[in-house]
């Protein structure tokens, strides 16, 4: 049994025939916002209330629709934001070596430390003892 298995799966779907949902909602809450300072600012001449109109809505057809680069506008702006709030300038500083050390390179203290012991000289006998036990081989 065959399934279409979908493809271009990062398109957004279109609701209109020039928008996708993402773009209408934003869209219809900016022209909310806008709308509603053009009503509470209407009584006002038109250089107090424009400006702020004018600006919301460029600022919401921008977020909805501008894409910097293939990357959307808010996401640019926030990209932006951040190279801002890091620092980039980047200091090189001369080290020993390792910057994580290994354990075997890390010392006890003082207070810790065993005595060595002391090697046991083997006979030549005791060696081929020895020999024998672990080259004895029971399936022979």
């Amino acid at each position: 049994m065959q399934f279409k298995v979908p493809q271009n799966v990062q398109i957004e779907d279109k609701i209109l025939p020039f928008m996708t949902l993402r773009q209408l909602i934003i869209c219809g809450v900016g022209g909310g916002f806008t709308y509603l300072i053009y009503l509470t600012l209407e009584t006002q001449p038109f250089a107090i209330w424009a400006p702020p109109v004018i600006f919301l809505g460029i600022l919401t057809a921008a977020i909805a629709f501008l894409k910097i680069h293939g990357i959307p506008f808010i996401q640019f702006l926030l990209l932006l934001l951040e190279r801002y709030l890091n620092p980039t300038k980047r200091v090189w500083t001369k080290s020993a070596g390792d910057v994580f050390p290994k354990i075997s390179t890390i010392k006890k203290p003082a207070e810790h430390k065993s005595v060595p012991k002391k090697k046991k000289n083997y006979s030549a006998e005791e060696i081929a003892k020895m020999t024998q036990m672990l080259d004895h081989n029971p399936k022979t």
